[in-house]
C-alpha cells in the first residue's frame, strides 16, 4: 500500500509528536487511495496540551502521547463533490466513527469509543 501522508502532516502541531496508531493509519492510506483525490489533513495527532487548546473532549480519539496512540484525523473538504469522494472512502477503508461539517471530516476508528456512529457539527457564526 502507497503512504500518502508524511509524519508532519500527522504530528501534532504544537510539538511535533507523532503516534498514530499503526491500523489507523493504514486506514487512512486506503481511504485516500479510494477516494482518488488528496486528503489534506487539518488535525491528527493532538498532545494534551493542544488538545485543551482546540477545546478537544478531554477523551478524544486524536490524543497521542509516549503511551497513547492516536487514532483521528479531520480532513478538509471544499465542497459537495470532495465530501463525498472523502466519505466514500474512509467507510469503504473501515472507519467506523465519523463527524461531517462544512469543511471538513472527522474520521476515527478508536476500539475505546462506540462504533458504527455518524454525526454532524453545528455551522460555526456567520460574520
Amino acid at each position: 500500500m502507497k503512504e500518502f501522508f508524511a509524519d508532519s502532516e500527522l504530528a501534532c502541531t504544537c510539538c511535533g509528536l507523532v503516534h498514530m496508531h499503526p491500523e489507523t493509519r493504514a486506514r487512512l492510506n486506503v481511504a485516500r487511495e479510494l477516494a482518488g483525490i488528496p486528503f489534506i489533513l487539518t488535525s491528527a495527532c493532538r498532545c494534551e496540551r493542544h488538545n485543551a487548546e482546540v477545546g478537544g473532549a478531554q477523551d478524544s480519539a486524536h490524543l497521542a502521547s509516549s503511551t497513547r496512540e492516536a487514532h483521528a484525523v479531520d480532513i478538509r473538504v471544499r465542497n459537495s463533490r470532495e465530501r463525498f469522494l472523502v466519505l466514500g472512502g474512509l467507510i469503504a477503508a473501515g472507519f467506523t466513527r465519523i463527524g461531517v461539517a462544512k469543511d471538513f471530516i472527522h474520521a476515527d476508528d478508536d476500539p475505546d469509543k462506540d462504533p458504527r456512529v455518524a454525526w454532524l457539527y453545528p455551522a460555526r457564526g456567520r460574520a
